[in-house]
């Protein structure tokens, strides 16, 4: 069974609560991305206090997508705001992401397969830590720690960082790919999922699907 998960990209805390409460009501799990122009601080407060905002915390289930300089340092506070499951970029070479504000600032926002393997290691009893993987990050980059994980993220757009891109097909056959060589693996796809892709990916042996500007397409919004 394929699991479908709203994803929240926001850039105030104003919106993030305002996203939070237009979540669909039947919705078991929210990804959430943070990005270098996030308030990470605030935007933590706030699932701190999701009781307040009549979200059952301990039935919805949170997960964090980390697109932002030195990921590793904000894992602590992602577990003490609930945080079950937090996803990091990997990559032999860091990725660069451009961020305007009044001019370009070039931010390296992916770790290393050896630090990634560093972090499995230190949180394996605490939490969940995945890694995902650009549209043109060869799949070989989690073969060294592939069997210590539980699963991996796949990006299905060419640029992170925003919802709305269009949907890359190559991520079909990586899937698949990925999917014939650790059938042990859950795989995620995020970015550009809609209705139309969803089932491709299903049968290429992707089972969590992370939906953002598209979600009206499954929940009927």
């Amino acid at each position: 069974m394929t699991e479908i998960i709203p994803a929240i990209l926001a850039h105030t805390e104003m919106e993030l609560r305002a996203k939070l409460a237009a979540l669909p009501p039947d919705a078991e799990a929210v990804h959430v991305d943070f990005l270098p122009r996030g308030l990470l601080e605030g935007f933590l407060g706030v699932f701190s206090s999701l009781d307040s905002q009549n979200l059952a915390r301990d039935k919805l289930r949170l997960e964090a997508h980390l697109m932002l300089p030195h990921p590793q340092e904000y894992i602590d506070d992602l577990v003490k705001a609930g945080f079950g499951r937090v996803i990091v970029q990997v990559s032999e070479e860091p990725h660069q992401m451009f961020e305007a504000h009044q001019h370009l600032v070039r931010l390296n926002t992916a770790v290393p397969p050896e630090a990634f393997a560093d972090l499995v290691h230190e949180w394996r009893k605490v939490v969940e830590i995945a890694p995902s993987l650009e549209i043109n990050t060869p799949l070989e980059v989690i073969d060294s720690f592939a069997h210590e994980i539980e699963s991996v993220q796949l990006m299905g757009i060419a640029e992170i960082g925003a919802q709305g891109h269009p949907f890359d097909p190559r991520v079909i056959h990586r899937v698949e790919t990925l999917h014939t060589k650790y059938p042990h693996l859950t795989i995620s796809v995020d970015g550009g999922v809609n209705k139309k892709n969803a089932k491709k990916l299903a049968v290429a042996g992707a089972t969590r699907l992370v939906v953002g500007s598209a979600i009206g397409e499954f929940y009927g919004r």
